[in-house]
């Protein structure tokens, strides 16, 4: 049985068409944040585990959004793990037949952690689909790593650039999200 009980997800930037809404290319990540969001509470619901979606839409400006993103989260009691859905980007890329892939940001390495273990879970699980495993990553620069209460995770599900990454994840948006889910409910 997991450790965890009490999870907060979010989708990382503003709504659509607003300030501070993600990357666009072959996906669209401020839309598609949301649909993974919405899944992997829903699929930690049915999984027994209290899941608060803290999805930011009014957002004013970039730190505005994380502001109220972390504010949400951290208005939570009892939350043992805090995720931000994100997409990443980099320069445009066609097909090639290789994915750029998905990683994991963490503030702290440390094996053994719900951090680090969890998110190095969540690669492999998503990697498993097809994507390239970039990894866990080491990130002290991020806000909302550093200014939530409970532990946080953020997940660059896979290249919003790189249309290869966004043909295999249009065909298994639900095997992310419960790759995601997994990677979480594991933590023991």
């Amino acid at each position: 049985m997991s450790k965890i009980k009490k999870v907060t997800v979010h989708a990382g930037h503003n709504k659509n068409g607003k300030i501070a809404c993600g990357a666009s290319d072959w996906i669209d990540e401020s839309k598609e944040a949301r649909v993974i969001t919405k899944k992997v509470v829903s699929l930690l619901k049915k999984s027994g585990i209290k899941a608060v979606d803290c999805t930011v839409n009014n957002g004013t400006s970039q730190s505005d959004v994380l502001e109220k993103i972390c504010a949400k989260c951290n208005a939570q009691k009892d939350v043992d793990l805090n995720v931000s859905i994100h997409f990443n980007a980099s320069q445009h890329a066609t097909k090639d037949g290789r994915t750029t892939g998905v990683e994991v940001l963490v503030r702290n390495m440390t094996r053994g952690n719900i951090r680090y273990e969890t998110a190095n879970n969540i690669c492999k699980n998503i990697s498993k689909i097809g994507f390239k495993n970039r990894g866990v990553k080491q990130r002290t620069d991020l806000y909302f790593l550093n200014k939530t209460k409970a532990p946080a995770i953020l997940i660059e599900v896979c290249f919003v650039t790189d249309q290869d990454d966004a043909a295999l994840y249009k065909k298994h948006k639900d095997d992310i999200a419960r790759a995601i889910v997994d990677g979480i409910l594991s933590f023991k």
